[in-house]
């Protein structure tokens, strides 16, 4: 069952995806997948599994990620990768990407575009020399704290979901919607730092990796507010996902200026 010798973790939110590619998994990595849906889980796949969870289906993939943090805490090896049941729609090469992992930064994005068939984002930011990862697809997206928009591109999705925040909280225009978001979640150190920019750093599909020891330094008291933001409203899901690179320790961007 699972790989007895792993020194990282995968955490895997999966509803009714084919989870087939997880047998392709390196054997360095143990394997955590929470099922929210009812499609079947072949023998092999969840013999390859450390952890095979059912939970209710709410909460996005916040819910799954925070629900095995409560549960599980930071593993005892070196990374924690979070992951959708299908993650290369927003991370073409992640089964190649989970190799390169002594290059990575504390916090690694590991995804690469939202919907590349539909253009989201547009082709022209989808370029080879755009990648931080050489000869594999990960990009960042830049995203303001006031209006949840990326920074490159019109983005109405995400004009529409910074929309509902402020009618859910009803704030007015120019207030920082993320640092509210983590004051509310109950990091306020992070939420002060957020107050103090503009421009965030997400990586799509809320497909990231983050040291374990990093991992450690949230508090259980932020992580159930997490959890139970995420249970509320849809709008609150999406802010996790905006949110995860800094709420283990990624920096903002863009300083107020005095």
């Amino acid at each position: 069952m699972g790989s007895t010798s792993a020194v990282h973790d995968l955490v895997i939110a999966h509803y009714l995806e084919p989870l087939d590619w997880v047998l392709e998994v390196p054997e360095s990595y143990r394997v955590h997948i929470y099922d929210k849906g009812a499609g079947p889980v072949s023998a092999a796949v969840r013999a390859r599994a450390d952890t095979f969870v059912s939970l209710r289906n709410v909460g996005r993939e916040s819910d799954t990620y925070l629900t095995h943090l409560l549960e599980y805490g930071p593993g005892t090896g070196e990374f924690t990768v979070f992951a959708q049941g299908d993650p290369f729609e927003h991370s073409p090469d992640f089964l190649r990407l989970l190799a390169t992992h002594a290059d990575w930064a504390d916090v690694q994005a590991l995804s690469w575009c939202w919907k590349e068939s539909i253009g989201y984002p547009p082709p022209l930011l989808l370029t080879p020399e755009r990648s931080t990862v050489p000869g594999l697809r990960v990009r960042t997206e830049l995203f303001s704290l006031n209006t949840f928009q990326p920074l490159e591109w019109v983005d109405t999705g995400a004009e529409g979901i910074g929309r509902g925040y402020r009618d859910l909280h009803r704030l007015p225009e120019g207030v920082n919607m993320c640092a509210h978001f983590l004051d509310m979640c109950e990091l306020p150190d992070i939420a002060e730092l957020a107050e103090q920019h503009m421009v965030g750093t997400h990586s799509y599909g809320a497909i990231f990796a983050a040291r374990n020891h990093v991992i450690e330094k949230i508090p259980e008291r932020a992580l159930v507010r997490l959890r139970q933001a995420a249970f509320g409203s849809d709008v609150h899901g999406y802010f996790c996902e905006r949110l995860w690179l800094h709420i283990f320790g990624e920096s903002f961007q863009l300083p107020l200026t005095a």
